[in-house]
């Protein structure tokens, strides 16, 4: 059954940026940095140690937690770096090394190998499997879903408390889980919270998992009607405004 989701109005924006970064991306072999721009600094473990076997897929995740909490200071800088991360053969991205981070409800905030996943929601199975791992207690993961919203408010605040802590574990939903999962083939790896330093809020970041459309839920998305699209930008200025 497909759900209808109306996107909130604070992640237009986002979804739109995150939308122009996989264009420049996908179309030139290298990121341009804009001018005025200062490139991150790069990783002290790399997407292709980890595929070598010369460093684990949980120093990477760390490492990258600590870089992405720093955030971007402005708009072009994130830009650039969205691109970074989706570089094939780069720091950030080698093989079936690379990121995927996540919001608080489980929704794909960005999926670094395949952008036209971001947005989408993780398969609540697997979810659930990654705050359990994280140290988000069962009793927890079951008030999320009540349909008292006292009870969900509670569930939602003792949730964002324990990913505050930053918490990091290795996750795995492909063993069975008697009468409700049959287990989820590829859906392991590793995660970590972090507090974005430009959101305000945590985010939960992915390594090793190679997430695809079979692990996601089906759903209808309203992205409503901004009145500044994709499409009207053309420069730095329009650029700003429709970020903004």
């Amino acid at each position: 059954m497909k759900k209808t989701r109306t996107l909130p109005p604070y992640l237009i924006p986002i979804v739109g940026l995150l939308v122009l970064a996989g264009v420049f991306s996908n179309a030139l072999a290298d990121c341009v940095r804009l001018p005025g721009t200062t490139p991150p600094a790069a990783p002290s473990v790399t997407a292709q140690q980890v595929e070598d076997g010369s460093a684990t897929l949980k120093d990477f995740v760390l490492t990258a937690a600590d870089q992405f909490k720093q955030g971007s200071p402005t708009p072009e800088e994130a830009l650039y770096f969205g691109c970074l991360i989706r570089q094939e053969g780069g720091h950030w991205r080698s093989g079936s090394t690379y990121f995927v981070q996540l919001l608080i409800d489980g929704r794909i905030f960005v999926h670094t190998a395949d952008m036209a996943l971001s947005g989408r929601l993780l398969n609540p199975i697997i979810y659930g499997s990654i705050l359990s791992a994280l140290g988000v207690p069962l009793t927890v993961l079951a008030d999320l879903s009540s349909p008292d919203p006292a009870t969900v408010a509670e569930a939602t605040a003792t949730l964002i408390n324990t990913l505050l802590q930053e918490p990091d574990a290795a996750f795995d939903a492909t063993t069975p889980i008697p009468g409700l999962s049959p287990g989820i083939p590829g859906a392991s790896g590793y995660a970590t919270a972090y507090l974005s330093s430009n959101f305000g809020v945590p985010f939960i970041l992915l390594g090793g998992f190679d997430l695809n459309e079979t692990h996601v839920v089906e759903e209808d998305i309203d992205y409503g009607d901004p009145t500044i699209t994709a499409r009207d930008v053309v420069d730095r200025e329009s650029l700003k405004d429709f970020v903004i």
